[in-house]
């Protein structure tokens, strides 16, 4: 059995949608271009065909891969606790502005697994990422160690909103 995995409401619905609509949009889709490809003939050289053939496949794994999310998650409460209200420490949903060693400081939200993004300038990491685990609990002030490619590196808690 797999490790379960925190995730919000939120999160999880979303997990569920995107499931869904693989199950009854994209991968009824792609088969039945996949079933139009073939009839062309020759599948040696049928781009289309293998086009198909590969999303397909990717939707297979992304269906596999949020079932066996879904099977194992705990649902967090999205509500935050007096202690996280007080911005006090961190812990999910907290936004946190560190400092890895010299680095320019960013920002980052604490999330559950799912929910990871990277992108329009905003940054949603999980508790249990490698940097999630080491600032976990920590304070504005305090400084955590985390292990990165094998090395070690100081993480800076700046600020906690």
């Amino acid at each position: 059995m797999a490790d379960t995995k925190k995730i919000s409401r939120e999160g999880y619905e979303k997990l569920v949608n995107e499931l869904k609509d693989l199950k009854q949009n994209k991968l009824p889709e792609t088969l039945k271009i996949l079933a139009e490809a073939k009839e062309m003939g020759d599948l040696s050289e049928n781009f289309d065909y293998k086009a198909a053939l590969e999303e397909k496949d990717f939707i297979n794994s992304r269906m596999k891969e949020i079932e066996e999310l879904i099977d194992n998650v705990e649902i967090i409460d999205d509500t935050p606790t007096e202690k996280k209200k007080s911005n006090k420490v961190v812990d999910f949903w907290s936004k946190v502005t560190l400092q890895v060693e010299n680095d320019k400081p960013y920002e980052v939200t604490i999330v559950g697994s799912g929910e990871i993004k990277i992108q329009d300038g905003e940054i949603a990491i999980s508790l249990e990422s490698p940097i999630g685990q080491a600032i976990r609990g920590k304070a504005v002030g305090e400084v955590a160690k985390m292990r990165l490619n094998n090395v070690k590196k100081d993480v800076t808690i700046l600020a906690i909103q």
